[in-house]
């Protein structure tokens, strides 16, 4: 039996060598020049997007939006099947009454949430990495699997199959199957070499983006639990870009990947390919992935914090304008009956379709038609509603 043996092939690229795995290669993989101008539009964003108000309205909003919607999607890529709205109903509910273990799958993946978050940086420094730890690894696997029901997956327990156990990672349809390294002794030492290789003075300093997306890529191939390797990979990413300052966007992500699902699966194949066949820059394409990633996603983040700073600009204006008289009670409930309306919806109606709302006929029981009208009339002229097409819109 060849002993284990590591080697520094340069100053980014440490090959491994198992007892019965075979070797593998920890390697950047990528070329800088070909993803830079990417990498520059990320990180200005970001930093735009973190000097975003902090107006504890607009964070709390945009951090629930957040969690709800990371949790709905790395579960999803596991097979989840509650919907974005159930997830976001779920966790809102006191963790110590859920017995489900599929629900609690969802308040695990909360509680490694905020975890991590203990770990952020308040700015940004895209080339400033922190320490990754061994023991973060084990952190983060125990908190997404403590309390299942599943016993064939012991929390932050390495696996370490029998001779009559198979364990393959992924499928036909997503670019093939791969067997992960099957022994204890070899998972050890290659998670161990992993961390090395993570904290070496070349890597620790590579762009944090690049370092999060390859020490998630590198995490799957070892394949190190039993279950929960998805998401323990997507945490351990997520905790290098807090560590780092990418506030939020660390997370969104995974919107991004699960909308992707099929080209995210595939690419971890690809790129395990193109290494294997020892071609350049193996890992260039799911570099660049996560970064057209990153960026679609703080763009969106963006947008909702605008909507959200709007929508409380439009709430300040309209508290102001009942408070002067300018608009009477009435007309001030019939605009918070239209959200209401319109939300639960996710359409635009007509004066005349509104007025036959539940909402806008309790509102106006004993009062005309021809009241409503000139109410919603006033509140278009004050630019509180608007009319295009036909159809009411909240603001202008």
């Amino acid at each position: 039996m060849p002993e284990h043996s590591k080697t520094w092939i340069d100053d980014t690229t440490l090959r491994v060598m198992t007892y019965k795995s075979g070797s593998f290669t920890f390697q950047l993989g990528f070329e800088l020049h070909e993803v830079q101008a990417m990498l520059d539009r990320v990180n200005d964003s970001q930093k735009r997007f973190n000097k975003t108000p902090s107006l504890p309205l607009i964070i709390d909003q945009v951090q629930e939006k957040v969690l709800a919607s990371s949790i709905y999607s790395t579960n999803t890529i596991e097979g989840g099947q509650f919907t974005e709205q159930e997830t976001a109903d779920i966790l809102k509910q006191d963790p110590k009454t859920i017995q489900k273990s599929e629900e609690r799958r969802l308040t695990n993946l909360k509680e490694a949430i905020e975890w991590i978050k203990t770990q952020s940086a308040r700015q940004l420094s895209p080339l400033m990495g922190q320490p990754f730890l061994l023991e973060h690894v084990f952190k983060l696997h125990t908190l997404v699997s403590q309390n299942l029901s599943e016993q064939h997956n012991p929390a932050g327990q390495l696996r370490n199959n029998l001779p009559t156990q198979k364990t393959i990672v992924g499928n036909i349809a997503h670019g093939g199957t791969y067997r992960p390294p099957k022994c204890l002794e070899d998972i050890e030492y290659l998670i161990q070499a992993w961390v090395e290789w993570l904290n070496s003075p070349n890597i620790i300093n590579q762009p944090a983006i690049i370092r999060a997306c390859l020490a998630h890529y590198y995490f799957e191939l070892i394949h190190p639990f039993w279950d929960g390797n998805g998401r323990t990979g997507r945490l351990i990413e997520m905790l290098i870009l807090e560590q780092s300052g990418y506030r939020f966007s660390s997370s969104a992500i995974w919107k991004y990947y699960q909308t992707y699902i099929h080209e995210y699966f595939a690419l971890f194949n690809e790129c395990r390919k193109r290494a294997e066949k020892k071609q350049d820059q193996p890992n260039q394409l799911f570099i660049h992935f996560v970064l057209k990633g990153m960026f679609e996603t703080i763009e969106f983040l963006h947008d909702e914090s605008n909507r959200l700073i709007e929508f409380l600009l439009y709430q300040t204006a309209l508290n102001n304008a009942k408070f002067n008289g300018n608009i009477s009670d009435r007309q001030f409930n019939l605009i918070h009956n239209l959200i209401i309306v319109m939300g639960e919806n996710k359409k635009n109606f007509s004066k005349a379709e509104l007025f036959r709302t539940i909402q806008v006929k309790s509102l106006y029981g004993r009062i005309t038609e021809r009241t409503f009208y000139r109410d919603v009339d006033k509140l278009i002229e004050l630019n509180f509603l608007s009319e295009q097409d036909g159809l009411i819109h909240v603001g202008n």
